[in-house]
């Protein structure tokens, strides 16, 4: 059991991370401290993921990681000139209480829903999975018995299942509590990285509504408590689009390195977040033509994550349920059938209505305010990540209805916090309803 060199392991990520964040936005920019904690996740996924594929001895990879963070707090703490720990100066006393309370109402809300093992997808895919990276010696089983497999989905993204392993193998022990405290901190990351995004810009009213909004999500938090990937890809999807913002504020290059990783890694929590990425690259392409360095600060940052999704996705990993060959008959026949369109736009509009409701409330208030966000990048991402999203319900193999109640609530859920984020931020950024920024705290 190495319990002790655990939860070294996981401070030094901490450190590391918190630290490397604070050189390259800042000791004032509280942003670090989500950041740290999505970074901290996303190594942990890619290193145990590395450890298993070279056989790399467990106790030698934890004793790396301390070493490096051992090394980096020792670095920066003979900088006299820094502090040892970024503090909260910029924060009120009130800020912090707001941040309290939600993430008490969250945590009493994630009780009252999370179940021992999770909702299906839970602990038939993602703790399932999890499961087989445990064990160094046999993981691949996972993948050497696709066709008895396959309802579990073996060509799925492992970053959540490695995290999870990565614990279990460090207390010794399948336990449910891995899931569920991480589950439970991935909810916590969400609210608290849209407040403090949108705090940093001064935009206090619109932050503090923001946790006011997640905080009475039952719909989000139960989502959030159910263990799936889809709150851990909607946490990486909204923090591309806050890196993207800090980017365009302050032309800090280095942020591109960071927004290149996210967006990649992205690809290694779920298949969508494959489509996602390609769709923010395009997207970031396209308005970077002119502007080489640029598009290599942001390719640079995604290149790991990319070459690890492509080594799994080639060598490991077997052929997806949606996509293989010998459709083309099949194809034609689904996308010529005009009840399908009806049927899928009219389960979508349903779900946004019923469960998404405010952001279509804030989109409405968009429009009355003549807010220029239908013209913006990120609408355009979010739009062609929707129109992905349709075309895959357009051609699915599988029953359309069947396919669209299991899963379009949690497609939405992706975009939900990012939706958020750059709604109320454009609506605190125009000019018409600066009456927001009145309210101070």
């Amino acid at each position: 059991m190495l319990i002790l060199p655990l939860l070294l392991a996981l401070l030094s990520l901490l450190l590391t991370t918190s630290f490397l964040l604070r050189r390259i936005a800042g000791p004032e920019n509280l942003l670090i401290y989500p950041l740290s904690f999505a970074l901290t996740i996303s190594l942990t996924g890619y290193l145990y993921y590395l450890c298993l594929l070279f056989h790399f001895d467990y106790r030698l990879l934890l004793g790396g990681i301390i070493l490096s963070g051992v090394l980096s707090s020792w670095a920066h703490y003979a900088d006299k000139r820094k502090q040892f720990l970024p503090a909260f100066p910029s924060v009120s006393k009130l800020k912090m209480l707001l941040m309290a309370i939600a993430a008490l109402a969250l945590t009493v809300g994630f009780n009252d829903y999370v179940y021992r093992w999770g909702d299906w997808d839970a602990w038939a895919i993602w703790n399932l999975h999890a499961k087989f990276l445990f064990y160094p010696h046999s993981w691949t089983n996972m993948f050497l018995f696709a066709d008895k497999m396959s309802v579990t989905h073996p060509d799925y993204p492992l970053m959540l299942p490695s995290v999870i392993a990565f614990i279990w193998r460090g207390v010794d022990s399948i336990s449910p509590f891995a899931p569920i405290a991480i589950a439970h901190l991935i909810l916590l990351a969400i609210p608290l990285t849209v407040f403090l995004a949108l705090n940093r810009f001064g935009h206090v009213f619109a932050a503090a509504s923001a946790l006011a909004i997640f905080a009475l999500d039952t719909k989000f938090i139960n989502l959030a408590a159910s263990q799936y990937a889809d709150t851990l890809l909607a946490l990486f999807i909204l923090i591309a689009f806050v890196l993207y913002k800090e980017t365009a504020a302050g032309g800090n290059m280095k942020m591109l390195v960071l927004l290149g990783f996210f967006a990649g890694s992205a690809t290694w929590v779920k298949n969508e977040g494959q489509l996602f990425f390609a769709v923010f690259s395009v997207v970031f392409l396209c308005q970077n033509l002119r502007k080489p360095t640029r598009v290599l600060w942001y390719c640079a940052g995604a290149l790991i994550p990319v070459l690890i999704l492509l080594h799994f996705k080639l060598v490991l990993a077997p052929a997806n349920d949606l996509v293989h060959a010998n459709r083309g008959a099949e194809l034609l026949i689904l996308i010529t059938s005009p009840g399908r369109y009806w049927l899928i736009i009219k389960h979508l509009v349903l779900t946004a209505i019923q469960y998404y409701w405010v952001v279509m409330l804030l989109l409405i208030i968009v429009l009355i305010n003549k807010a220029a966000f239908v013209k913006s990048t990120p609408f355009a991402v979010i739009s062609l990540v929707l129109a992905g999203y349709f075309v895959v319900y357009l051609t699915t193999p599988h029953d359309l209805s069947w396919h669209l109640g299991a899963s379009a609530d949690r497609l939405l859920h992706h975009l939900y916090p990012a939706c958020i984020y750059l709604i109320l931020l454009k609506l605190s950024s125009t000019g018409e309803v600066n009456f927001w920024t009145k309210f101070k705290f």
